[in-house]
């Protein structure tokens, strides 16, 4: 076989010839620019790379303010989210905080009265209202584990609110003064005058059997005068108008309540006077 022959390598002369052509073009630009030959060259290059070159910075400069607005967005929405989080766990905080300044406020009040009243009390929240729109009743939280029976008065900020109608180991049912079929011996703060107290249908109480010879005055105060065990001296309500004629055995009262029974949230039953 015969063997295949090598590139051969170029020869030094013209090696030497390739060098010195090139270091002599060198020399004679260097020279021509010095002289200012190649000015007219030079400034036409730069017109024509100039807009090129402006729109590369121009391009890279949005491109980066880009990806520097994209991390920038990535660690705001990071930030937000954060702040979201806190601001959540802060607003319930506030709404824990404003509940129990609400109940401090409910146990100052009931305390002050209880100091007059001397009784002995048990707080309790409201678990549920009846639905029914005849039958008026509620549910508190705490029954017979606490020492709670049938018939004991339940209260709030010194106001009669009910009596306890059904009990359970840990919750119980309380039957409303509003109800109809309620009923309570009543007395006018003032003039002593004797009734008895009924839930109306709608709203608002009537206190009637009052004796046409007892006076009775509007805007006077209606407390419990003392049955079972409902103690004398609860607030029920203030009398708006008294109905009496000469030909009636009894005159009648309309009491406006003193508390809004449908917005209890805190009430305190009467376990008995110390």
């Amino acid at each position: 076989m015969k063997k295949r022959r090598a590139n051969p390598s170029p020869s030094p002369p013209r090696l030497r010839q390739a060098v010195l052509a090139v270091v002599g073009l060198a020399i004679a630009l260097t020279i021509l620019q010095s002289i200012g030959f190649l000015r007219p060259l030079q400034i036409l290059t730069d017109q024509i790379l100039l807009p090129v070159r402006s729109t590369v910075n121009s391009t890279t400069a949005v491109v980066g303010r880009q990806v520097s607005t994209f991390f920038s967005l990535g660690s705001l929405a990071r930030e937000n989210a954060r702040l979201e989080v806190e601001v959540k766990d802060l607003k319930k905080q506030l709404a824990n905080m404003r509940e129990v300044n609400r109940e401090n406020d409910l146990l100052r009040a009931q305390l002050g009265f209880n100091s007059r009243q001397s009784l002995q009390l048990a707080p309790a929240r409201v678990a549920g209202y009846n639905p029914d729109n005849i039958r008026r009743s509620l549910t508190i939280d705490i029954g017979r584990n606490s020492g709670i029976t049938k018939g004991m008065a339940v209260v709030s900020n010194g106001a009669l609110v009910g009596s306890v109608d059904e009990v359970n180991d840990f919750s119980a049912k309380v039957f409303l003064l509003s109800d109809v079929d309620f009923r309570i011996r009543a007395l006018g703060q003032d003039a002593r005058a004797n009734g008895i107290v009924a839930g109306q249908i709608g709203s608002g109480y009537s206190m009637d059997k009052i004796a046409q010879g007892d006076k009775i005055s509007r805007g006077e105060t209606v407390i419990t005068a003392g049955s079972g065990a409902v103690p004398k001296g609860l607030i029920i309500g203030t009398v708006e108008s008294v109905e009496s004629s000469d030909d009636a055995v009894f005159q009648v009262a309309s009491i406006r309540p003193a508390i809004n029974l449908t917005k209890l949230e805190l009430v305190f039953v009467v376990k008995g006077q110390r």
